[in-house]
């Protein structure tokens, strides 16, 4: 009788194990899992591709830009006059190619009949394909003139905001000096970090919710779009104690923020919605 009762005992143990493993298995498969990272938005440094004086600033620190705005504009006068020297320098070899054909023409036909040198008909012909490269010359010349005349307004490539103004209306700007840097507020990432445990939860295309400390209350939906397949050990500004000492691996995830309320390098929650 006694022997039975320890048999139930010892039995009803290992179901009690086996149940406890099935369910901590089971929730460690299903639990939601919780990251730590930080908003990486992209900035643009924009410049123009021309040197000049800078003649009148848009826009000013702070301000939201549309795609194709007007943000700048250099003093166009020199880059103008460079344009019509250019169209000057194509009348003037379209002219000369014009008289080299002619001549060339004429002494083509003389040569036919005799009355023309094998010489004269070899220099006319030099002449006339050189007017030839002449002019394409001139014709590349002026459509890289129209270019710099064009680049000497600066649009905006990307909606956004302006996070610094560099330069004022004045300046002598050297080309690729930069004159404001944007802040794009599409797509923001939130850059953040999984270990190798945890990896198998965080996969290309999972849903997660994203919360900022600075707002608690709101919460922004995202995709996880890229996962690391290189381990790194973990950067000092994931805040939390289990993940400063591990390799881990580097999540990109997409967040939809209408209202722009994101900013760079805001600390932020990222919970796997599946």
């Amino acid at each position: 009788m006694k022997k039975d009762i320890i048999l139930r005992i010892v039995i009803s143990c290992v179901v009690l194990l086996i149940i406890y493993w099935i369910f901590s298995l089971w929730q460690s498969n299903h639990t939601r899992l919780t990251l730590y990272g930080n908003v990486d938005i992209r900035n643009v440094d924009l410049s123009f591709r021309v040197s000049g004086r800078l003649l009148d600033l848009k826009v000013d620190e702070g301000d939201d830009v549309r795609r194709g705005s007007l943000i700048a504009q250099l003093d166009p006068d020199p880059y103008v006059r460079e344009v019509r020297a250019a169209e000057a320098t194509v009348k003037q070899q379209k002219a000369s190619l014009d008289y080299a054909e002619t001549v060339y023409l004429r002494e083509k036909k003389l040569r036919g009949t005799g009355a023309s040198s094998v010489d004269n008909y070899q220099n006319a012909l030099s002449a006339f394909n050189q007017a030839k490269a002449n002019l394409e010359k001139a014709v590349a010349e002026l459509s890289q003139s129209n270019l710099r005349l064009q680049d000497t307004t600066l649009y905006s490539p990307s909606n956004g905001y302006v996070l610094t103004r560099a330069v004022e209306p004045g300046t002598m700007l050297a080309a690729n000096a930069t004159v404001i840097t944007l802040s794009l507020v599409d797509p923001v990432w939130v850059r953040a970090y999984v270990t190798e445990t945890e990896l198998s939860k965080a996969k290309s295309g999972t849903k997660v919710s994203v919360t900022a400390d600075s707002l608690p209350n709101q919460s922004y939906s995202g995709t996880i779009g890229f996962v690391s397949s290189t381990a790194e050990f973990t950067p000092k500004t994931v805040e939390t104690t289990d993940l400063r000492t591990e390799l881990v691996y580097r999540l990109r995830i997409i967040v939809q923020d209408p209202r722009h309320e994101l900013r760079q390098g805001m600390p932020v929650t990222v919970k796997l919605l599946s």
